[in-house]
C-alpha cells in the first residue's frame, strides 16, 4: 500500500475550490429537503383531526382534489414517500457530485502529462466520469494523478460504499429500483436479504451511507488536488 501523502496543517491549506464549495451547498440543499419532507409525512399523520375520514378534512381544498381517496389509501400512500425521498436525495447527489468530479477535472486534467490536447477536455473529463462503477475511484485518482483509493485522506471514505452509491443510483434511474444482476453482488452485501427483481429497499441509514460516501470522496479528491497545486 502506498504511503499518506504529506498534508499540511489545516490552517495552512488553501481554502477549499469552488467546486466543493458548490457541491457542499447541495448536500445541504438536499438534506433540508429530505427532513422538511419527512416532517410534512409526520404531520399528515400526527395533526390531522381524529374525525377525519378523508383526506379533504385537513389539507387544502386543491390538494384534496388530487387525494380523493380513504384515509387508509392515503395512509398506505405515506408508507410508500420515505423509500421515493431516499431513491430522490440519492440520484440528486450523485447528480451533484458528478458536476464536482466534472469541474475538479475540467481545472486538473490541462495540467496532467497525459492530457491530449488535440481532443476536447470536457471530452475527456466526461470520458472518465462515465466509466465504469467498479473502477471509477481508481480512473479518477489515475487522470488526476492523486490517491485516495488506496490510501485515503482524513474523511474515511470506504471506497466499497462509493462503488455501491453510482449501483444503487443506476438501479433507481434505469430499472426504476428493480435490481438486476448487475447491482446483486454489491448491494447484496448491504441490504440482507435482497435478490434480483426485488424494489432496492433504502432506509434512512443506507442512505446516509451512500451519501456520506460521495461527500468523503469529493472531500478526498479535493484536498489532495489542491494542496498539490
Amino acid at each position: 500500500m502506498s504511503e499518506r501523502p504529506y498534508l499540511p496543517p489545516r490552517d495552512q491549506r488553501p481554502p477549499i475550490t469552488p467546486a466543493l464549495a458548490s457541491f457542499r451547498d447541495a448536500i445541504s440543499e438536499i438534506n433540508d429537503f429530505y427532513w422538511v419532507v419527512l416532517a410534512g409525512l409526520d404531520s399528515l399523520r400526527r395533526l390531522r383531526p381524529t374525525s377525519a375520514t378523508a383526506p379533504a378534512d385537513f389539507v387544502a381544498a386543491a390538494l384534496a382534489a388530487h387525494l380523493n381517496l380513504p384515509l387508509n389509501d392515503f395512509d398506505s400512500l405515506l408508507d410508500e414517500q420515505p423509500r421515493r425521498l431516499h431513491y430522490l436525495c440519492v440520484v440528486d447527489a450523485v447528480t451533484f457530485y458528478e458536476e464536482f468530479l466534472l469541474q475538479t477535472l475540467l481545472r486538473e486534467l490541462p495540467c496532467r502529462p497525459e492530457f491530449n490536447k488535440d481532443k476536447p477536455t470536457v471530452k475527456q473529463a466526461k470520458k472518465v466520469i462515465n466509466g465504469d462503477y467498479e473502477t471509477r475511484p481508481e480512473d479518477i485518482d489515475r487522470a488526476l494523478g492523486i490517491d485516495v483509493t488506496s490510501v485515503g485522506t482524513e474523511h474515511e471514505l470506504v471506497v466499497e460504499d462509493l462503488k455501491a452509491t453510482f449501483l444503487a443510483r443506476n438501479c433507481i434511474v434505469h430499472s426504476g429500483g428493480v435490481v438486476t444482476d448487475r447491482e446483486l453482488g454489491r448491494l447484496g452485501t448491504m441490504v440482507s436479504p435482497l435478490k434480483r427483481g426485488d424494489r432496492l429497499p433504502i432506509d434512512e441509514a443506507l442512505w446516509r451511507r451512500l451519501c456520506a460516501s460521495l461527500w468523503r470522496h469529493a472531500q478526498d479528491v479535493d484536498l489532495l488536488t489542491r494542496v498539490r497545486s
